[in-house]
């Protein structure tokens, strides 16, 4: 059996140190340093904001009415569906007639009998007049006459009032709506046996959808503001139109409505507060335990998004329109408990800042410490920067839009 050749490790030695000498010889590739991260700028929004005060409250309907019958009987006609919009007059309900149709004809049938009854009474009064001169009758048998005649008058009058009754009766025998709005769910079938009188059935009920209040517990301080400041503008605003003496007493006002105090209302699912009210109704009378008072705001509701019972947050201007700085609510960061923004300075490098916000306005927050009106403040792309880091900046092209 052949062997190959043994290599000697002095010649291996030699192979591995040339090699490892031609290795050396290469050049490693050079380290390129990545480009700066793109972040995307703003600048502040220089505007004038009222200081606000917010509340919790919850929508109620204009007005509400629980359907209840006028007579009693069997339901034979439901005309609506559970929970669509009804106009006043609308059919709803109707209820068996037949027996008031009846009660109808009896008395009419009634009133033909009085009138005839009536007819010859007269007939018979104005023919023993004639014969009173010549002694054929007594005056004592034409004052019976008389009599009888008015007693049947009365009594045609009352059976008038009796038909009457029965054809409103009739007329109730159908429900209809009394007001525009929503309907809910009706409580009764076709079948069913409705009562009225002292407990009478409820059918359903019925709400207005547009407008709707907004009922809120306001402590009376910002009240007295807002009231006060309504006022002072009413005066300006007359002052303005040259009204003589108008700036020096206050405008008159018999209803909290008439200084239209505005009032900002928001759902659970608004961002912001994009329905706007007015203050409609103050209570007459604070409640010494909380210092608070109830209070009725109107608002429109086109869109029928709102319901009676929703929870709703509700603000009240509580000052004068000051100038203030405002930038978008997601520029604003937390770091260890501080809120903080990344500023881009002249040199494009970051400075993490701390400020101090104040109010939502929209989809903006003011800064009332930490920012100036030139500032660039990174409102996208917050995750790629770091204090002292350099970055690409790129202006945004609008700043959010205020309420």
């Amino acid at each position: 059996m052949l062997r190959a050749p043994a290599i000697p490790s002095r010649a291996f030695a030699a192979v591995a140190l040339l090699v490892a000498l031609v290795g050396c010889g290469r050049s490693s590739p050079p380290l390129v340093a990545p480009p700066p991260p793109e972040v995307v700028v703003t600048r502040p929004v220089v505007a004038e904001v009222t200081d606000t005060i917010e509340f919790t409250g919850n929508a109620t309907a204009v007005e509400t009415v629980d359907l209840k019958p006028r007579v009693g009987g069997f339901v034979t006609a439901v005309h609506f569906a559970d929970g669509q919009d009804v106009s006043v007059g609308d059919p709803l309900f109707d209820i068996d007639d037949r027996t008031y149709r009846i009660a109808r004809d009896q008395a009419e049938a009634e009133i033909e009998r009085e009138q005839a009854e009536l007819a010859e009474l007269e007939s018979e009064r104005v023919r023993n007049e004639a014969l009173l001169p010549r002694g054929a009758v007594t005056q004592e048998q034409v004052g019976i006459i008389t009599a009888k005649r008015d007693m049947a008058a009365a009594t045609l009058k009352k059976d008038k009032a009796m038909l009457a009754q029965a054809e409103l009766d009739l007329g109730f025998c159908r429900v209809t709506a009394p007001i525009a709005g929503r309907i809910g769910a009706r409580t009764v079938n076709v079948g069913d046996l409705v009562g009225s009188g002292a407990a009478p059935t409820t059918l359903a009920t019925i709400v207005s959808v547009d407008p709707v209040y907004v009922t809120f517990f306001a402590d009376e301080r910002s009240l007295l503001v807002a009231r006060e400041r309504a006022i002072r503008d009413r005066r300006e605003e007359r002052r303005g139109e040259g009204a003589a003496g108008a700036g020096d007493k206050d405008p008159t006002w018999r209803n909290i409505r008439d200084l239209a105090i505005p009032v900002d209302v928001a759902l659970v699912t608004d961002e912001g507060f994009p329905r706007r009210g007015m203050l409609a109704f103050v209570d007459i009378a604070v409640r010494a335990s909380t210092g608070t008072v109830r209070c009725r705001a109107i608002l429109d509701n086109p869109d029928r998004l709102i319901a009676p019972g929703m929870f709703c947050r509700v603000r009240l201007p509580s000052g004068d329109p000051a100038e203030a700085l405002l930038v978008p609510d997601r520029a604003i960061g937390i770091e260890q408990g501080r809120r903080t923004v990344a500023v881009v300075g002249a040199d494009d490098r970051v400075t993490i800042r701390e400020i101090t916000p104040g109010k939502l306005d929209g989809q903006l927050r003011v800064v009332t410490k930490g920012l100036a009106a030139g500032d660039r403040v990174v409102v996208s792309g917050l995750q790629r920067v770091r204090d002292g880091a350099v970055v690409r900046p790129v202006e945004a092209q609008a700043p959010p839009a205020r309420e």
